[in-house]
């Protein structure tokens, strides 16, 4: 079986050839001349005398003249068959090009579904070990790509521990990694757990007036009671 680089090459051998024989002349194709004195509207003598010759188109085909047949003189008779002998050539080569053109597309087929069905098979994943002189010495370490970063706030209470009264709220906004703003601390003590819990709505709901923020930080930062910043606060005062 001939390879598609050999299909190819013969095909376009077969498309110069029908592209200088098509140049050489006139050609037609599926018409036949046939030698008979003349009918029909034509003279007696030209009758009597056979002095010409009438094309017929085949099946299907009409000629020039938009019939099915044409008179032609005696001096034409050979321009003619050569037309015809030209036309033969040309159809012969047409359908041997098309021949050519069918068995390449039906070898890109076949060479598609065999890349096809080799894509679908599953790969065996290969631990591929660098050689020696490629393997990094070291991790290298890279910046990361900028990343557009809206305002976030995180909560900051201060008490002993986790199961204690909380001692005092405050609040941070951070835009990425700089702080913008930092709200002061204000004293819980005395209060239930449920109007530290309103007054935690009351400052998320100024925040998010200012900053659009809709929520607090899953992590609180947490601080101790001894830190409390304000100057009032009476453990600061005894200590």
């Amino acid at each position: 079986m001939l390879s598609h680089s050999n299909l190819a090459q013969r095909s376009t051998a077969l498309e110069a050839e029908l592209a200088a024989l098509k140049e050489a002349g006139d050609y037609l194709i599926g018409v036949r001349i046939e030698r008979s004195p003349a009918g029909g509207s034509a003279s007696k003598a030209a009758k009597e005398e056979c002095k010409y010759a009438r094309l017929r188109a085949g099946r299907g085909k009409l000629l020039p003249n938009g019939k099915k047949s044409l008179y032609i003189p005696v001096a034409q008779i050979a321009h003619y068959e050569a037309a015809c002998d030209r036309g033969k050539q040309v159809q012969q080569l047409e359908r041997q090009i098309e021949c050519l053109k069918t068995q390449i597309w039906k070898l890109e087929q076949s060479q598609y579904r065999h890349w096809d069905d080799k894509s679908r098979k599953p790969r065996r994943h290969r631990k591929l070990a660098l050689p020696v002189a490629h393997q990094p010495s070291a991790i290298i370490e890279v910046e990361p790509p900028l990343l557009a970063s809206a305002p976030a706030a995180i909560l900051v209470l201060y008490r002993q521990a986790d199961d204690t009264p909380v001692h005092a709220v405050a609040a941070e906004v951070w835009q990425g990694e700089q702080k913008i703003i930092e709200v002061k601390p204000v004293h819980c003590m005395g209060m239930r757990a449920d109007r530290v819990a309103d007054y935690i709505k009351t400052l998320l709901s100024d925040l998010h007036q200012r900053f659009a923020v809709t929520r607090f930080e899953d992590v609180i930062k947490e601080m101790p009671v001894q830190q409390c910043p304000i100057p009032s606060c009476p453990l600061k005062n005894d200590r």
